[in-house]
């Protein structure tokens, strides 16, 4: 089994520590989906190498680390936005009062898509004036990270996030979601 890790846009090879999209080949990758020529078509590059949908990297040591689903990266300001990263740095740093947080792309006319996020507030969280709370959840993300991570499209306090059939946050409906709250801001 070969891997290696391609750059999104132009299929490159990447180097080490560098984030794009894993590849495989080998005798034991699938060889497509049963009856379904499109699909099996863009599961290959042009070269044989399987793509995974998978965000990752490998080390100077050839270890592979998964970052996040391709179909869940956010684009803003043509830079590759992680999710994950973002709402590990919330929950780390606003463990008292976030319970959970989902950070999404909303679509944006200059950036592409804004980093937005969903919070759901712990009972001490709920005690906070929303508006401090917000402007310290942003600043903590302007501090620790580069500006097309900013949260752009600001943060939402939510009841609860969306799930799908198997308990996985149902990020397409809280994009919906969110579209339709901030509609309803801007009006």
């Amino acid at each position: 089994m070969r891997s290696q890790v391609v750059d999104v846009e132009t299929g490159e090879k990447l180097g080490p520590q560098q984030t794009g999209e894993i590849c495989f080949r080998g005798p034991s990758v699938v060889r497509g989906y049963y009856k379904r020529p499109t699909e099996t078509a863009n599961l290959f590059d042009k070269e044989g190498w399987c793509k995974s949908g998978d965000a990752g990297y490998y080390d100077e040591d050839g270890r592979f680390y998964i970052v996040e689903r391709l179909k869940q990266m956010i684009k803003c300001m043509d830079n590759q936005v992680v999710p994950g990263e973002l709402e590990e740095l919330l929950l780390r740093e606003h463990a008292a009062e976030i319970a959970e947080v989902c950070v999404v792309g909303l679509p944006h006319g200059q950036l592409g898509e804004a980093p937005t996020a969903a919070v759901v507030l712990t009972e001490e969280g709920s005690r906070r004036n929303g508006q401090q709370l917000s402007e310290s959840i942003k600043d903590i993300v302007q501090r620790n990270l580069a500006v097309h991570k900013h949260l752009h499209g600001g943060v939402f306090f939510v009841d609860s996030l969306p799930r799908t059939d198997t308990a996985k946050v149902n990020r397409p409906a809280l994009v919906r979601s969110l579209m339709a709250a901030q509609q309803g801001v801007t009006k």
